[in-house]
């Protein structure tokens, strides 16, 4: 969709201190030099006790919200997103960031749509706020902690590394520093057994107590006879290409005139071969090579990603920015963000 008065005022970030390296994961036990070289993380952060998903969110919603300088009771709508587990079962998150940050009588929403949840989170946002003219901001926050013996970073996937952190952003239909141009979805749910393959549903979470490990589904999927891959490597990568594809063109704009792109924390052949090779993008115009001391953290990569660029790329008015995001299902989602100025906290 294309959008005339969409803009963000406001981005927020929180990763925890505590760095833990491929290397000592290695020594650990938990991972292995074939993963390492094929993967190419360095390093992913973890959550101190009690830094739930929902308590980074909010820390990252209330620097998002200090940033965009709007008063808490000028926001109509709250979304949160997330991957994993929030702390709690049977309750709701987006209602406990909600009162940890804006507050107020604001509906506050839950998107849980994989990877992708944060910019789906943002296109929903987005349209509540056009679809009630008398609104003009929302807080859209998204949060994750991978932790043990649940999850571990290290070993539930095959290729990605998952760390905890928290991000968010605040969303104006009257100004900010940049303008989102436009914001398209697409979703391809013939994929969804790649999730499930023919694992029987539980009658309730984490029922063995074992640490999950989240590309069996996908492996035997692909191991049934019936399946043909190469439909399924088609299918997936023209998610991918439709979705960017059709963000540009409702941005009336190429992707050459794109300075930055954004995406996942993605293993390095997966990034190399499903997104730069396909898509024929310049990785020098990604943050790629730096989030690789951070590993992939739930649905905030992109986030994190252009509060960076904010801070250490010098973005100019008028710069575009790509940013491209999947969710296991399948979704896809890209959007088009025009730089308008220097945020104030980003200037030197």
């Amino acid at each position: 969709m294309r959008w005339d008065n969409l803009y963000i005022a406001g981005v927020g970030t929180y990763l925890p201190d505590q760095v833990e390296t491929v290397d000592e994961a290695i020594a650990a036990g938990r991972y292995t030099e074939q993963k390492k070289a094929m993967n190419d993380y360095r390093a992913a952060r973890v959550a101190a006790p009690g830094e739930t998903g929902p308590v980074m969110a909010a820390i990252a919603g209330r620097e998002a919200v200090a940033r965009s300088g709007l008063s808490h009771d000028e926001f109509a709508i709250l979304v949160h997103s997330y991957v994993g587990h929030q702390g709690l079962d049977l309750w709701t998150p987006a209602s406990f960031v909600q009162q940890q940050t804006i507050g107020g009588s604001a509906p506050a929403f839950e998107v849980r749509q994989g990877c992708n949840a944060f910019l789906g989170g943002m296109e929903l946002a987005a349209s509540y706020l056009h679809a009630q003219p008398d609104t003009h901001a929302a807080l859209v926050t998204g949060g994750d902690a991978f932790q043990l013996p649940f999850i571990d970073r290290w070993n539930s996937h095959e290729q990605n590394v998952d760390s905890d952190g928290g991000g968010a952003v605040v969303l104006s239909t009257r100004s900010g520093f940049a303008r989102i141009r436009s914001m398209f979805s697409y979703g391809d749910p013939s994929l969804e057994p790649l999730g499930r393959c023919r694992a029987e549903f539980s009658t309730a979470p984490f029922p063995d107590g074992k640490t999950l490990q989240l590309d069996r589904s996908m492996q035997d999927y692909m191991h049934n006879k019936d399946i043909d891959l190469d439909e399924i490597v088609e299918r997936i990568s023209g998610g991918v290409q439709y979705s960017v594809k059709r963000a540009l063109h409702e941005a009336e704009i190429e992707l050459g005139d794109v300075r930055f792109f954004l995406h996942q924390q993605l293993a390095e052949t997966i990034a190399v071969h499903g997104l730069y090779n396909l898509l024929g993008v310049d990785r020098a115009k990604t943050t790629y090579d730096w989030g690789k001391d951070i590993g992939m953290v739930g649905t905030v990569d992109v986030i994190l990603g252009l509060d960076h660029v904010l801070a250490e790329r010098q973005p100019k008015p008028g710069d575009f920015v790509l940013v491209q995001c999947a969710g296991g299902g399948y979704v896809w989602t890209a959007a088009v963000i025009e730089i308008l100025e220097t945020p104030h906290w980003a200037r030197s």
